[in-house]
């Protein structure tokens, strides 16, 4: 049976039919162990949810020696942009970053390495998605 971890993260999308426009929910997960990369998944009640991609991986992970992508926490920023941030391992002092235009296509995936500073540190996770209001103010 596989596993799927969603996590939530606050982007809404406006999608177009015709001249409607339409407020969805959209969903950054992962499946298994997170070596498969970001998957996504949308909804326009917050109950019922469908994936996109047909459940495959939209960026695949190429950081760490585990290439690991868990935890994945999507924002749009001031800039228009999307950027990702992911736990890229169980064991690495670090966490993922690349950032996008449409979802779809990836910047570069980047390396940050917010605890090799600190010396008795074993891992860094990717646990806090911030809101858009938090952003914003």
């Amino acid at each position: 049976m596989k596993t799927i971890y969603f996590i939530l993260f606050p982007v809404f999308m406006l999608l177009t039919s015709c001249s409607e426009e339409k407020t969805v929910y959209l969903f950054s997960y992962f499946n298994n162990n997170g070596e498969d990369g970001l998957h996504l998944a949308y909804s326009s009640d917050g109950y019922h949810w469908e994936a996109l991609n047909n459940d495959q991986s939209l960026l695949k992970p190429e950081l760490s020696k585990d290439k690991l992508m868990r935890d994945p926490c999507i924002i749009q920023g001031g800039d228009g942009l999307y950027h990702l941030v992911w736990t890229i391992s169980w064991t690495e002092k670090g966490i993922g970053y690349a950032s996008s235009k449409d979802l779809i296509s990836w910047s570069e995936q980047k390396l940050i390495p917010v605890m090799a500073h600190e010396k008795g540190a074993k891992n860094s996770w990717d646990c806090y998605c911030p809101t858009v209001e938090e952003l914003l103010f």
